[in-house]
């Protein structure tokens, strides 16, 4: 799931990039468009029951209260209210990309380690069957191929184990096909 996460992570990213180009482009519905991106992310990052959900949740309140009228000590109280909204959206944004940022580096980080070790289990499992990397191609079939061979083979059973209980299967998937789609690249040509 981690890898779920963290491609939306990354769409909502980008979306969340357009919106700070509205801002500096001194458009009028700057806000509006924020406290839209900050609904529909809320909406697509809670079916993935994120802890990143709640927090644009409560950004979302706060822009709204400042909309409303409210004055965070943050803004000067001088400002014309447009531009105290402006101010409160810009800082609210500033603060979730630096959030989404810091969770996909963070997922990355976790994939990395993922994808090391099982870099290592199927390097074990090639020395026990020098066929195996002529026989790979970047498909679900490959996948599932070292899959089937890592959970027989008794020098690679324990891993295969501790994948089992730590990774999702899409998250296993995931990184698998990134694995196997290197291996494809750098073989050598027969």
């Amino acid at each position: 799931m981690q890898c779920i996460l963290r491609e939306k992570l990354l769409e909502h990213s980008i979306s969340l990039a357009q919106v700070s180009a509205i801002y500096r482009s001194e458009a009028q519905d700057f806000v509006d468009a924020y406290i839209r991106w900050l609904e529909q992310s809320e909406r697509e990052l809670a079916s993935l029951r994120t802890p990143i959900s709640i927090l644009l949740q409560a950004e979302k309140s706060l822009v709204t209260a400042v909309l409303d009228g409210y004055v965070p000590a943050i803004v000067q109280n001088e400002k014309s209210a447009r531009k105290r909204q402006r101010a409160i959206a810009a800082h609210s944004l500033e603060r979730i990309s630096k959030e989404i940022h810091a969770k996909i580096e963070g997922i990355d980080h976790l994939l990395g380690q993922i994808r090391e070790k099982l870099c290592h289990a199927i390097a074990v499992l090639a020395t026990k069957e020098p066929d195996l990397y002529p026989a790979l191609g970047a498909n679900q079939q490959s996948i599932d191929a070292i899959w089937r061979k890592l959970a027989v083979l008794p020098e690679t059973v324990p891993m295969f184990n501790y994948f089992c209980a730590a990774l999702a299967s899409t998250d296993r998937n995931y990184v698998m096909m990134d694995i196997i789609a290197n291996i494809v690249g750098n073989r050598m040509p027969a």
